[in-house]
């Protein structure tokens, strides 16, 4: 008796233990479906903000979107801008990852502010670089002018816009991509290095046969943080040209903005936002299945 009595406490602890364990996952899958649910019903409504009736309106949002020639637009520059940011940034991180994986008396120093832009807000720095962009004040023009070149029109010329803000985005963020491949760098066996090095590869021969090889599920890794990233991007925009001049830098997170806080639509401010988070998941996707590939193949599983 004392044992059967023993068993089924045991039992009911058990239980209670994958119930505590239980509980959160479903608190946590609860506050993201449910949410997420509930954007994807609103952008199929015509719900307004500060209006009482909302009525189902199935694909119309989407539909009108579809006609819209901003929202092709917003569409084209939103794909840009993330690709821009993204192959300007991780060729720019890994040489800044490399020069820091160089042993050298300041490597301390330089490891510890590469990552200060990583530390201001994205619409302070928006207004920073918007200052510094300015066409007849701003600091950029006047290092240009100390050169000999004549001014540029960084935000205010359509051809140089969306490049601009581009810019402001590399500054802000390449340091997160130079930190993720310093990690992978640090990560590659010193035996493997001075193996190489006494098999007699020079430098470039390193960087190119083991590094880069061993660095590339880190630049997977990058880009899956980023590309999903850039494809969200309003902060800096909206901080230096709102989606100006001539439409040359709406992406569709500018617009989403626009038509709920100016438009009052919030149904199709959602219907945007689901097509942003098909976009996202796409490529997140397909950035996954690429970084498990890699890292199979380099781990040799």
């Amino acid at each position: 008796m004392r044992s059967a009595a023993s068993g089924k406490g045991a039992l009911a602890g058990g239980r209670a233990v994958y119930i505590a364990m239980l509980a959160p996952a479903l608190c946590l899958l609860f506050l993201t479906v449910v949410p997420f649910l509930d954007g994807v019903y609103t952008s199929l409504t015509n719900e307004k903000l500060y209006a009482g009736v909302t009525r189902f309106i199935g694909f119309a949002n989407y539909l009108k979107l579809a006609q819209n020639p901003t929202f092709w637009i917003a569409l084209g520059n939103t794909l840009l801008y993330a690709g821009l940011a993204t192959l300007i940034q991780i060729p720019l991180g890994l040489a800044v990852a490399l020069l820091l994986d160089v042993p050298s008396k300041v490597q301390w120093f330089f490891r510890s502010t590469i990552a200060l832009p990583l530390l201001i807000p994205p619409v302070v720095a928006g207004l920073m670089w918007k200052t510094m962009m300015q066409p007849q004040s701003g600091v950029l023009n006047w290092l240009l002018a100390q050169v000999g070149l004549p001014p540029f029109s960084w935000l205010s010329d359509p051809q140089t816009a969306l490049v601009s803000i581009v810019l402001i985005d590399t500054w802000l963020f390449m340091p997160l991509a130079a930190i993720i491949l310093l990690a992978g760098l640090q990560s590659i066996s010193g035996e493997v290095l001075e193996a190489a090095r006494i098999d007699g590869a020079n430098a470039w021969q390193t960087i190119r046969h083991i590094k880069l090889q061993a660095l590339k599920p880190y630049i997977v890794l990058v880009a899956m943080f980023r590309i999903p990233d850039a494809l969200k991007s309003l902060e800096i925009i909206y901080a230096t040209t709102r989606g100006g001049p001539l439409n040359a830098t709406r992406t569709l997170h500018v617009m989403a903005y626009e038509e709920a806080y100016r438009w009052s639509s919030l149904g199709r401010a959602m219907a945007i936002v689901f097509i942003l988070w098909i976009l996202s998941y796409v490529f997140s996707t397909i950035l996954l299945s690429l970084w498990r590939k890699e890292e199979m193949r380099f781990h040799g599983r």
